[in-house]
């Protein structure tokens, strides 16, 4: 079996050696957890034992979630902002309020064309 065929976590057997997939391209000893880089066609022999846990299923959020959370981020880095008013020019500070609102705006927009 090619290295790259075992799932993550899965032991496998290696000039003598019981290594452990812990990477796209790393392996690591079932003993010391010394780390080997392991080439994609690298000929390895499974050892049976299963892997610790399956891969991990992307977690979904809904949109709403997003904008939330977003929108109090987008919130602390203007209460931030505030604090520096008083030493910041007014056309800077309009110049830095324009383009935090563009940002906010451009960020709503992409979220909205993944939702289509």
């Amino acid at each position: 079996m090619k290295f790259v065929d075992l799932a993550m976590g899965q032991q496998f057997e290696l000039e003598g050696e019981v290594y452990v997939r812990t990477g796209p391209l790393v392996a690591s000893h079932a003993g010391s957890g010394k780390q080997r880089f392991m080439a994609r066609y690298m000929m390895v022999r499974p050892t049976g034992v299963a892997p610790a846990e399956g891969p991990r299923k992307p977690d979904l959020l809904s949109s709403d979630a997003v904008n939330s959370a977003f929108e109090i981020y987008h919130g602390h880095c203007l209460g931030i902002l505030g604090q520096l008013r008083p030493e910041l020019p007014p056309d800077r500070l309009s110049s830095i309020l324009t383009q935090l609102d563009l940002a906010r705006q451009a960020f709503l927009d992409a979220l909205n064309e993944k939702q289509s």
